[in-house]
């Protein structure tokens, strides 16, 4: 068992926890946005886990078994990536529609975003920092889970300190596309520009529709080099939205 891995969440909470310092001490945004952001974030996830308590297991059992690996992957990659891009689109798109902050300035905005995605790193890292201190403070567990959950498990205890950029890697460039989806969803609703909207909905959909392909292709939970391979995708998609916020940023400065 590998102690040194705890430094993987350790990473992606301090994603989450130096965007809104740094965002804020540059910017002097009220830290009302960043909480605001997070509650946006934890609102929408909840309709996901509730899914994934009823509806989830049973699509994905009926898709293996009924469509084979490659139908399964398809249906479970628009699924998800639906999911992803209606709930968390949507419910933002509603909150600044029916609220003030569609008078938010654009810096505000942008920390509606950080405090959307930190809050999803640091909810991710906190679960993920927990059952590792769990495991290494009492391995004994281990004893009493199932063989084959167990030895799934003790693969990914035992991967090498180095994989430990990986996640960090993901948060840092999740983070820019949660920030960028934040600004086209604001925009929509002050310019009345429905389109903008849909293309949110779209990217961020297309986003997480890949995400079990990649799973299926490198298996980053069992093969470190594997987890680096998957993250190119995140990587790729980051940058795109570092683009398209610079662009939003720079039409919303000039009003």
């Amino acid at each position: 068992m590998n102690p040194l891995l705890i430094l993987g969440p350790i990473g992606m909470m301090l994603v989450g926890m130096v965007s809104i310092i740094i965002w804020k001490l540059q910017r002097g945004v009220k830290l009302k946005y960043f909480l605001l952001g997070g509650l946006i974030w934890l609102i929408s996830i909840t309709p996901k886990f509730i899914m994934d308590l009823t509806i989830t297991s049973t699509l994905s059992s009926w898709a293996k078994s009924m469509l084979g690996t490659l139908g399964f992957l398809t249906i479970i990659g628009l699924y998800v990536g639906l999911r992803t891009g209606l709930l968390e689109c949507g419910f933002m798109y509603l909150i600044f529609s029916k609220s003030k902050l569609k008078n938010m300035l654009f810096k505000e905005a942008v920390a509606f975003g950080i405090g959307f995605g930190a809050f999803e790193a640091i909810s991710i890292s906190l679960s993920a920092m927990v059952q590792l201190i769990v495991f290494i403070l009492n391995p004994s567990i281990l004893e009493l889970i199932p063989e084959e959950r167990r030895e799934f498990i003790e693969v990914q205890l035992n991967m090498p300190t180095w994989v430990v950029l990986a996640p960090i890697i993901e948060r840092v460039f999740t983070l820019l596309i949660h920030i960028f989806t934040t600004l086209v969803i604001f925009v929509s609703v002050k310019w009345r520009r429905l389109s903008y909207l849909l293309g949110a909905i779209a990217y961020k959909s297309v986003v997480d529709a890949v995400i079990p392909y990649l799973h299926w292709i490198f298996k980053p939970t069992l093969s470190p080099i594997g987890a680096y391979k998957a993250e190119i995708w995140v990587v790729v998609m980051g940058l795109l939205a570092l683009l398209g916020t610079r662009l939003t940023m720079s039409k919303l400065e000039e009003e």
